[in-house]
């Protein structure tokens, strides 16, 4: 039975291993070429503050884009954080063709204009208004940033028009706010009347919508400086806590992906970092409830962050229309999925029966303490060519010294010093 058990074993961690590198292959094949989209745009509505989640939002639409497509921004947005419309300014400069709307009604104020004239082309609708870009609070060395910034986004839309240029950053400088129908006639912006005059005037139809969604949601939470600064320092503590704990607790998971979410947040990593680290980490929690007799608790956990990390890995890439052959690799991968389920029920079925007769084996068993054990706080002892965490049921005991196993709870063993 014990070699069956190592068999299983061995399989098992093949297969996860191939299932890995099978995924990765095929999400690479999936991510080739786009068809062509000449007379199509990709709407993106920014609605949101500007942080973390805006970034996520417009990368996401970024990455929908066809070649040949145009771009067109929704905005109706009162601003947000420096850093991400720093960033957000960054990834449409890669953009060969967009455009803003300024919603009828809405604003693109603060962050929000800065926004709109990186686009390169401004179209307002009735009653919006556009500027109002003071940074908060307003250190000289910042305001001096900020209005270097909307000269280089208003040089790059207006070229040489140094009238044009001057507006953009008064709205730095004089907290300058133009409606739409200000801003049309100085030549900041186009006025039009409603989103189907602008789609006419473009010669354009929608073809993909991109809204916030629960990601987005979520990386506005963690991109909140306070709250990244604070997912940093706990995710630290749990790796420092799984450091002093003997064995394998698994608080090493959460504080890694804890740092990692936080480093998202703060625009240091991009999202497949993360995805790939979700993947791992479940792959992980799988191998270590296959190899270590548990409860189901790192299984389960593990499954669900594979299956998490799986989905931020699709969802981070722009899917191609897909061909004959990323149908076959997708059923192989689905009938080798099959397959490693089949081992992994095996595999724990094994493990189950190897339970059962090891606690029977544990007990009475005698083992070496490899560090001090005492009653209320854990050690590591030494007993049928395992590392066990242990309990001392009495006095405290010394490493080095002899044990016997009076009692096995889950992965824990409770030991007396050997008479």
């Amino acid at each position: 039975m014990i070699h069956n058990y190592l068999r299983l074993r061995r399989y098992t961690y093949i297969t996860v291993c191939l299932t890995t590198i099978l995924v990765l292959t095929t999400l690479t094949f999936i991510s080739i070429a786009q068809p062509e989209g000449s007379g199509s745009a990709v709407l993106i509505k920014l609605t949101t503050t500007v942080d973390g989640g805006a970034v996520s939002l417009i990368e996401r639409g970024i990455s929908e884009l066809r070649p040949g497509e145009l771009l067109i921004i929704e905005i109706n947005t009162y601003g947000g954080y420096l850093a991400a419309a720093d960033k957000i300014v960054e990834l449409l400069g890669k953009v060969s063709n967009c455009v803003a709307w300024v919603t009828p009604g809405g604003k693109a104020v603060s962050a929000g204009s800065l926004i709109a004239l990186a686009c390169g082309n401004v179209f307002m609708g009735p009653n919006s208004v556009i500027g109002a870009a003071r940074p908060t609070p307003a250190d000289e060395k910042v305001v001096n940033y900020v209005r270097g910034r909307f000269r280089a986004v208003a040089e790059r839309a207006y070229s040489s028009n140094e009238t044009l240029i001057n507006i953009a950053e008064r709205f730095v400088t004089e907290n300058l706010v133009l409606t739409a129908s200000e801003a049309s006639k100085l030549g900041i912006a186009k006025y039009v009347s409603s989103f189907d005059e602008l789609l006419n005037e473009l010669g354009v139809n929608v073809r993909e919508s991109v809204i916030p969604g629960p990601w987005e949601y979520l990386i506005s939470l963690i991109s909140t400086p306070l709250i990244s600064s604070l997912m940093f320092w706990v995710g630290f503590m749990l790796i420092f806590i799984e450091v002093l704990t003997t064995g394998f607790q698994g608080y090493v998971i959460p504080g890694v992906l804890l740092i990692l979410l936080a480093l998202y947040g703060m625009y240091l990593i991009p999202v497949s970092v993360i995805a790939l680290a979700v993947l791992i980490s479940g792959l992980v929690l799988i191998v270590v409830e296959i190899y270590q007799p548990g409860f189901g608790v790192f299984g389960i956990s593990g499954i669900a962050l594979s299956a998490l990390g799986a989905y931020l890995i699709l969802a981070s890439e722009p899917y191609a229309v897909l061909t004959s052959i990323h149908y076959a690799v997708i059923s192989g991968l689905l009938v080798f999925l099959g397959f490693v389920s089949f081992i992994a029920y095996e595999a724990l079925k094994v493990r189950k029966v190897r339970r059962r007769g090891y606690r029977e084996k544990l007990i009475g068993s005698v083992g070496r303490a490899k560090t001090d054990i005492h009653k209320d706080r854990p050690g590591v002892v030494y007993v049928l060519n395992e590392e066990w965490t242990a309990f001392s049921i009495d006095e405290p005991i010394r490493a080095g010294e002899e044990v016997v196993v009076v009692d096995v709870k889950g992965l824990k063993l409770y030991v007396k010093k050997k008479s």
